[in-house]
This record gives C-alpha cells, structure tokens and sequence, in this order.
C-alpha cells in the first residue's frame, strides 16, 4: 500500500492520474450511497459520480489498448 501511494504521487508511469481520479470518485459514490441510507440524497449526486467514474476508468482502458508496444 505504501509503495502503491508513492507511486500514485510521483512521475513514474505505474498510476495514472486518470485511475486514481475514477477510483476516489468511485469510493465517493459508495460513501454517498451509505449516507443516503440515513440522510436523502439527490439521486443526481450519485449517478453523476458514478458516470464520471466509468468513464473515467474506460477512458484508462481505451488509451491503454491503444498504446503501442515496443
């Protein structure tokens, strides 16, 4: 975990900006839908989360199929 946080932080090629940005959309979707559980929350919150977290995650996907290999 600890090397997975240095590598999310520095210029190294192991994490991309774009998965650690879907994934903590992706947890904020899940902590909005635990506190919908005890408080209303507008519906638009959390889809809109959740989309942009797939989309995210797929645009990562998509630039890495297309990458070329040396």
């Amino acid at each position: 975990m600890k090397q997975f946080l240095k590598n999310m932080l520095s210029t190294s090629e192991e994490v991309s900006s774009k998965r650690v940005a879907g994934f903590v959309a992706l947890l904020n979707a899940i902590a909005i839908g635990y506190i919908s559980i005890f408080k209303p929350v507008p519906q638009f919150v959390f889809d809109g989360l959740l989309m942009f977290s797939g989309s995210v995650l797929a645009a990562t996907v998509v630039s890495n199929l297309f990458q070329k290999k040396d």
